[in-house]
């Protein structure tokens, strides 16, 4: 299913007719098609963590825009295609290669996370843990999942390298409370996030703040 509507802008009919898509998509999965069933909005700020109405989404998705990496729509009912031995993942990343750490090169995170015997149902428990852990003690704006998209968002909009990146996670970690869920390396980042099925790949930025991943 073409989904390039996502990265349209958002005043487009094509993308206003991507958004209907997709609330039809969800609702389908549903089994309701009345305003009153709630489920998750993949806008840029809800992030898939709160459940709302139809027109509510609707809203959202109007005004803030779709989640541009989210172009696999497993919070609403879609199935995930996994790798096999036989395929190849076609992943590369945004920075360059030779200020990167060798344990934090993406070809371990897909050995790690991407393999065949990697049972599905593991992948969804661990988004779903993830995605309804507080980031830290009595936090109620952000999860371990939300946080970490967040800051992938602006890692990408603003080209930080993965160093970088890696060096803000860890003082954020210290600048939190103890105990917070935050991970610490841009390895571990992304190792959250690739179940999602998440490409990491550089793509253009756009007059309508189009993000770097997707």
């Amino acid at each position: 299913m073409d989904r390039n509507w996502i990265n349209l802008p958002r005043i487009s009919a094509e993308y206003e007719r991507g958004v209907e898509e997709f609330i039809q998509f969800a609702q389908r999965n549903e089994g309701r098609t009345d305003d009153e069933v709630k489920f998750r909005c993949p806008c840029v700020n809800c992030l898939n963590g709160r459940k709302l109405n139809a027109t509510q989404i609707r809203e959202h998705l109007i005004c803030d825009g779709f989640l541009r990496c989210y172009t696999t729509w497993i919070w609403h009912g879609e199935e995930m295609d996994f790798p096999t031995d036989s395929q190849s993942v076609n992943v590369t990343d945004s920075t360059m290669e030779e200020d990167r750490p060798d344990e934090d090169k993406l070809e371990d995170m897909i050995r790690d996370v991407g393999a065949e015997n990697f049972a599905k149902a593991h992948v969804y428990e661990t988004m779903s843990t993830d995605a309804e852990t507080p980031l830290y003690v009595g936090s109620t704006k952000f999860t371990r999942l939300s946080a970490v998209l967040r800051l992938m968002n602006l890692k990408a909009s603003n080209g930080w390298t993965d160093k970088s990146f890696t060096e803000l996670l860890t003082l954020l970690n210290e600048m939190l409370p103890d105990g917070n869920t935050l991970p610490t390396r841009n390895y571990d980042a992304k190792k959250i996030l690739c179940p999602m099925g998440m490409e990491y790949k550089r793509i253009h930025a756009c007059p309508n703040d189009c993000i770097l991943y997707r």
